[in-house]
């Protein structure tokens, strides 16, 4: 992802970093009636800060190429007419947007550790599904490499490679949360926890728990 990280993030910079050429690429996009009124900075110390910034440009990404065609400096913005290109891009907003989603929802108030990890395997299973749908040429969580008129099946054999190197980091950076699983269970469905598979300081508590039916029901009656 860095060589199109560094692409974008170079864009924004030719945009922002001057301030006659900012000014003028935000009246641009005033007079074209766009949607939004500036391109975002990357910033590596917020974790949405990627996701959002290439979000931003894929959106503005057809205003920036006639800004600059407009302005006679078409090689600042050759690279959106790449197709190739075009497609990595699109693959990798599309991966950061729902990488965001996961982040989001595990900055969420008041979440135990169990809530964490439930958004950790979520996420984990929609690594193999992705992964599993580009096998297949299917594209429907990947809604801006759809848009893509024609994507090298090389391409999608890469990026099917690269969800599959994600899992395993996935797998492997949380592999202390699937060891402590059985007492995370215990916590979020205690009901269904072999007894015999706990700690045996907790194994009496736990019979004396699951032999409640007062309990069992109002657990069971919880909101979800």
């Amino acid at each position: 992802m860095k060589p199109v990280l560094d692409a974008v993030v170079k864009l924004i910079n030719t945009i922002r970093s001057r301030g006659l050429t900012h000014r003028q690429f935000r009246d641009f996009l005033l007079s074209v009636q766009s949607e939004y009124s500036d391109v975002l900075y990357y910033t590596k110390v917020r974790w949405l800060s990627a996701g959002c910034v290439f979000e931003r440009v894929w959106q503005l990404k057809d205003d920036i190429a006639s800004f600059f065609h407009e302005k006679q400096c078409s090689a600042e913005c050759e690279m959106l007419e790449d197709t190739e290109w075009l497609s990595d891009f699109a693959f990798f907003t599309d991966l950061l947007c729902h990488m965001n989603n996961l982040n989001i929802k595990m900055q969420g108030k008041n979440q135990f550790i169990d809530d964490i990890w439930a958004h950790l395997k979520a996420f984990k299973l929609k690594f193999n599904l992705f992964a599993g749908q580009l096998a297949k040429n299917d594209l429907s969580h990947f809604s801006r490499l759809n848009s893509i008129s024609s994507v090298d099946e090389e391409k999608l054999k890469n990026y099917e490679d690269g969800l599959k190197k994600l899992h395993f980091e996935f797998e492997r950076r949380f592999q202390d949360f699937s060891a402590i699983q059985t007492e995370l269970d215990i916590f979020t469905m205690p009901f269904n926890v072999n007894c015999e598979a706990v700690r045996s300081d907790l194994q009496l508590e736990l019979i004396e728990l699951q032999s409640n039916n007062h309990l069992k029901q109002s657990f069971l009656n919880m909101p979800k």
